[in-house]
């Protein structure tokens, strides 16, 4: 009997123990999963901070860019471009902190674009009521606007023109009053000349002020009077503002 209870005792403690060791061999599984695990996320944390550090080396970056892009914006907002026309003043330049300023003695500024002309009337054929009077010698033709086959002048651009126009005339012997007209498009401006002819010559000029589309045309015709010779000073001229 003793000896049944002893190797009962025996077996026991056998089992106890094996269980013992079986738990302790899961815990310490479990521990070494733990530390693969730990050392898995020090890895992404390491790789994360590296990450970070570069984002912030980019912003940096960026804003040291940034300011850059602001300074020049700023200098090129500061900074007068050259005038191309100066009219005969020599340009002067002057020293004003971030950039040079182009100064002309003349303060008046120029249209970017150079559109100016001058003709004059050569031709001693008369001129018909109505009729375009035709200024075929070129001065100036700045532009190439006029057309001194036609007598036309077409905008190359939006804007404000001055046109000025002096006629030199003659009745060929006829008391008649000679009656000139600045035309838009086939239409009436109201800018008119007179001059009245009893066989020697008169002169009468006029100048306005239109503002043109690109592509509209302008040209000086005869509105009243008929067979009139225009004289060696008739001229037209006009320019873009």
């Amino acid at each position: 009997m003793k000896a049944l209870i002893a190797l009962l005792l025996i077996v026991s403690f056998e089992n106890a123990r094996a269980a013992e060791e079986t738990t302790l061999q899961s815990v310490l599984e479990e521990l070494e999963n733990l530390k693969k695990i730990i050392s898995q996320q020090q890895t992404k944390i390491g790789s994360l901070e590296e990450k970070n550090r570069k984002l912030q080396v980019e912003v940096v970056h960026l804003k040291s860019d940034q300011e850059v892009i602001r300074e020049k914006m700023n200098l090129k907002q500061t900074k007068v471009p050259n005038i191309p026309m100066n009219f005969g003043g020599e340009p002067r330049k002057l020293s004003r902190g971030t950039g040079d300023i182009i100064l002309s003695r003349h303060k008046r500024l120029i249209s970017p674009q150079e559109v100016g002309f001058t003709a004059l009337r050569h031709q001693v054929s008369v001129v018909h009521t109505n009729a375009v009077i035709i200024f075929e010698t070129l001065i100036t033709n700045a532009g190439s606007a006029y057309n001194p086959s036609s007598g036309i002048f077409r905008a190359p651009a939006n804007g404000l023109y001055v046109f000025f126009y002096n006629i030199e005339c003659s009745a060929m012997g006829h008391n008649d009053n000679t009656q000139v007209e600045l035309v838009r498009d086939g239409s009436q401006t109201g800018i008119q000349a007179y001059c009245h002819g009893t066989g020697d010559v008169d002169n009468s000029s006029t100048l306005g002020i239109l503002h043109l589309s690109a592509g509209d045309t302008v040209w000086v015709r005869l509105l009243y009077g008929d067979n009139i010779t225009f004289g060696g000073k008739t001229l037209f001229s006009g320019f873009l503002l």
